[in-house]
């Protein structure tokens, strides 16, 4: 039996019985700990944190969805959010594999493995476009501000997404349902079973599907991510003459854009980190099956609380995201739920604009300064038609 990495050294100065010995209870931690791994998140927590954040997303894209919202660096983030929202509904089908589910459900779980795979690399390369494309803005922000158009935006997410689904399509092929006789499975009745089919067993097939993942959704995109997320806090201070000769406003919405964007980037960084890394890992090293699976789990959770935490940074960064989406929540459509006392004093703070939504920028509350007469001049007279 090969030697686990983490008591290589124990194993060296071992006898052969207790390198055995202790092996088998190496083998049992990692099947208990796999056990474990998916009870608490495969059948607890990632169904709770996959609903929640289905709901934000889906309100991610209605507010994306308004024209005030509308540009490049938002395409990106609403494209973001329905690739997300896919891959939550995903994940949380394929949660109830671990349930007492219909046996006819096996017949969808490829197609599921496929959704996830398909809209996580999507996410991936989503998020090193708009960092590329903030990068070059904000280096070079009076060349590259014409070319960071939403049509441009949306060229570039349908490119990926069309990437993204050639590149995970054999997944659909790689299973196949097989019927086990009750003579074999020890029961009164035949079960369903997924198993792989030839081309998911042919090794040659299985490394190259391996390193194309590694290669195209793993070192790629985040070495991307990762070195333009450095040259793009440096290139804020950098070309600060260059945007000098914009507007006050426009210099503060685009640090406030960028910085939200790093935000979302080192939060990116955070959650999917451990799965490049132990994929890396994986390549060099050969681990427990149950123990990597085990982890596996726990890294899953984290992509999957990465797919509905931007809709709670976009509430506290972004305060065109926040005035926006308070104002469709308290739209005239919603405020008939509400108790009228509240809603009279909703109204009172902020009156309902002409678009039907409420009106909540701070521009809207700012009462208009009275005029001041000018008593140095003297009135106008108006004269009147003789009637005679």
């Amino acid at each position: 039996m090969d030697c686990t990495i983490l008591n290589c050294s124990i194993y060296l100065n071992a006898t052969t019985d207790e390198v055995t010995e202790a092996a088998l209870n190496d083998d049992q931690y990692y099947a208990e700990f796999l056990k474990n791994s998916r009870r608490i998140i495969q059948l607890i927590l990632i169904p709770i944190v996959a609903v929640i954040g289905i709901i934000v997303n889906s309100l991610t894209i209605l507010v994306f969805s308004q024209k005030r919202l509308r540009s490049s660096t938002n395409m990106y983030l609403k494209a973001l959010a329905a690739f997300d929202l896919v891959y939550l509904c995903g994940v949380l089908c394929l949660s109830f594999y671990h349930r007492k589910y219909h046996p006819y459900y096996l017949y969808f779980q490829p197609y599921a493995l496929f959704i996830t795979d398909f809209a996580s690399n999507a996410s991936v390369w989503l998020t090193a476009g708009f960092t590329v494309e903030r990068f070059l803005v904000v280096n070079n922000p009076m060349r590259w501000a014409t070319h960071a158009t939403a049509k441009t935006a949306q060229r570039v997410v349908l490119i990926i997404a069309l990437f993204c689904f050639l590149s995970t399509l054999s997944t659909v092929f790689e299973w196949k349902i097989i019927q086990v006789p009750s003579n074999e499975t020890g029961t009164d009745q035949p079960i369903l079973k997924m198993v792989p089919t030839d081309l998911g067993k042919h090794e040659g097939y299985r490394k190259f599907i391996y390193w194309l993942v590694a290669v195209l959704f793993v070192f790629i995109p985040f070495l991307t991510i990762a070195t333009l997320n450095v040259f793009l806090l440096r290139s804020l201070r950098a070309a600060r003459h260059i945007r000098s000769s914009l507007s006050p406003a426009m210099q503060a919405s685009e640090v406030r854009t960028t910085l939200m964007l790093v935000v979302i980037i080192i939060m990116f960084l955070l959650c999917q980190g451990p799965t490049a890394t132990i994929m890396i890992i994986s390549i060099f090293v050969n681990l427990n099956e149950d123990l990597f699976r085990g982890l596996n789990n726990i890294f899953v959770l984290l992509v999957v609380t990465n797919a509905c935490a931007n809709f709670f940074l976009y509430v506290g960064l972004s305060r065109k995201f926040r005035t926006t989406f308070v104002a469709l929540l308290f739209s005239r459509s919603s405020l008939k739920f509400i108790p009228g006392s509240i809603r009279r004093s909703l109204r009172t703070s902020m009156p309902v604009g002409h678009n039907g939504l409420l009106r909540v920028n701070k521009a809207y509350r700012q009462k208009k300064p009275h005029a001041v007469p000018d008593l140095t001049r003297c009135p106008t007279v108006k004269l009147l038609p003789d009637g005679n």
